[in-house]
């Protein structure tokens, strides 16, 4: 299936779901995902590039907040943490540069959940360099983590990674990988969310030298919406917009436990 066919499928499956297959729908996203992942891969070092040359200032506000609501959660019992070290899973980690900051907080143990092989080579150089600890860079996709177990993370972060999976029916997509955040949190953690706002999926090009990737947009209505019936409680949600030379990004910023 090509990347128009694909999109098409997804919108079908979104505005007229009785009219679509489930098995569509499956090879739908799979050519999205596989697209969006082998565009990272061949741009990783402009990705990086990009990322590392203009930091979002609230970027680290972000951070600071996911780190004070997990504090808070052990601190107060909400979440039993019997370790030294709670554990952090930074899914779609791309080039690493969080899951580096992350690893400088002392009470925090870090691991790099990533698809796209570029960057996944990215992070097992940093690995390999002991910057990270060994064991901490896991291949795999968001939607089927597999190898691990359940109840295994105190924290899933998911920083603009989500929004490369579409919303729709079949317990697919977006839901699919909601649902595995969900069966690897402990029962209270925290999940972190940021996604794109907007309407509508579509393949887009940033105009950073990145290429074309698949977004789904979403509004304050849908993202919540998608994290309550997989499990998850909604306790901020804030919009944001961001200032780029390319143009200004709309940002929904959210936090959620696992219950």
């Amino acid at each position: 299936m090509d990347v128009d066919s694909a999109l098409e499928m997804v919108r079908l499956a979104q505005h007229r779901p009785d009219s679509a297959v489930r098995e569509d729908v499956a090879e739908a996203i799979e050519t999205l995902v596989a697209t969006t992942a082998r565009t990272y891969s061949n741009q990783s070092a402009t990705y990086a590039e990009a990322r590392t040359g203009n930091p979002w200032e609230k970027d680290l506000e972000l951070t600071d907040t996911l780190l004070a609501a997990v504090r808070d959660r052990i601190s107060t019992g909400k979440i039993d943490c019997a370790e030294s070290r709670w554990k952090l899973l930074d899914v779609g980690a791309g080039y690493g540069r969080d899951v580096l900051r992350f690893s400088k907080e002392s009470d925090v143990e870090p691991f790099a959940l990533e698809n796209a092989p570029g960057f996944v080579s990215a992070l097992s150089a940093l690995e390999a360099s002991g910057e990270l600890s060994p064991g901490s860079v896991i291949a795999a996709d968001m939607r089927s983590m597999s190898d691990i177990p359940d109840s295994s993370f105190h924290c899933v972060r998911n920083h603009a990674a989500l929004h490369h999976l579409p919303v729709v029916p079949f317990d697919l997509g977006a839901d699919a990988a909601m649902a595995e955040a969900r069966r690897v949190l402990v029962p209270g953690g925290v999940l972190y969310v940021l996604v794109k706002s907007g309407d509508g999926v579509s393949m887009i090009d940033t105009n950073e030298g990145l290429g074309g990737r698949f977004f789904q947009l979403f509004t304050p209505s849908l993202l919540e919406s998608l994290l309550r019936r997989n499990g998850f409680s909604v306790d901020v949600l804030e919009e944001l917009l961001e200032s780029r030379q390319s143009g200004d990004v709309g940002w929904i910023f959210l936090l959620g436990t696992a219950v």
